[in-house]
């Protein structure tokens, strides 16, 4: 297992094919190569047993050896806790677990979390999610895999400047087939642009485009890795409410593209 701190965008409508399945054989896999899994998630741990089983995984024997821990997200994560504090808990979790477990009991440790509803509640929120991700990404080492969950509805309601942030705290994206993909600037682009030709047909972002890179001083990849100022860019070309239909289009580009 190759490790990466990823980014799992899940879509949560009701029609789509239950996604945990995806994301429960993961786990189960994980642990059957020697690691444990630390699954925070939407459940506690009984309602995770009985979703698990409602998929035909038992999972009570791997929670009796250590090698899946279950905490639910409201749990876990709160936007009052500074990241710092919350990247504590997860050493200090890691290092119990292998204490209860003896040391070399497991081959690693593989991080899988959601953040809670109450990231969602206000800009405020969305931006202390983002500082703990971006400082997440800062002290990554590649001593574990760490995949964190996000929903669609999650990705809507965050403005643009923190949904590429997010992006950009993680080395790649996760998707359903099992692979990953690299999230890098060159890609950031292509979907900006294809959210621009959407919005305002290819023409009209033809002539759009070259005055936004000039603002840049003609550098491309500046709009992804400073997407607070592309999106102040998009108000003042276009003025607030039709800079937010160009938005909306770049973001359901984004989901398009990163979607599990």
């Amino acid at each position: 297992m190759v490790n990466s701190h990823s980014i799992c965008i899940v879509a949560s409508d009701a029609g789509q094919v239950h996604w945990r399945l995806g994301i429960f054989e993961k786990i189960v896999h994980h642990i059957s190569e020697g690691y444990a899994v630390v699954y925070v998630g939407e459940e506690n741990q009984t309602k995770a047993i009985q979703e698990f089983s409602s998929m035909g995984i038992s999972i009570g024997n791997y929670i009796e050896k250590g090698s899946l821990t279950i905490i639910s997200r409201d749990v876990f994560y709160s936007p009052f806790v500074p990241g710092k504090i919350l990247l504590e808990q997860w050493n200090k979790l890691f290092a119990s677990i292998e204490k209860k477990a003896g040391k070399g009991a497991f081959r690693g440790f593989v991080a899988i979390g959601m953040p809670a509803d109450s990231f969602f509640l206000s800009e405020a929120d969305n931006q202390q999610l983002v500082r703990y991700e971006s400082l997440a990404a800062t002290k990554y080492h590649g001593t574990l895999e760490a995949l964190c969950l996000y929903t669609t509805p999650m990705i809507e309601i965050m403005p643009l400047r923190y949904v590429i942030s997010l992006l950009n705290s993680h080395q790649n994206t996760y998707h359903r087939d099992g692979k990953l993909r690299a999230w890098n600037t060159e890609r950031g682009l292509s979907i900006i642009k294809r959210g621009l030709d959407s919005a305002l047909g290819s023409n009209v972002t033809e002539l759009v485009l070259p005055i936004i890179v000039r603002d840049f001083e003609f550098v491309a990849d500046a709009m992804v890795l400073h997407p607070e100022k592309f999106e102040r860019k998009l108000e003042i070309l276009f003025g607030k409410s039709a800079a937010n239909v160009v938005i909306d289009h770049i973001k359901r580009e984004i989901c398009k593209d990163v979607i599990y």
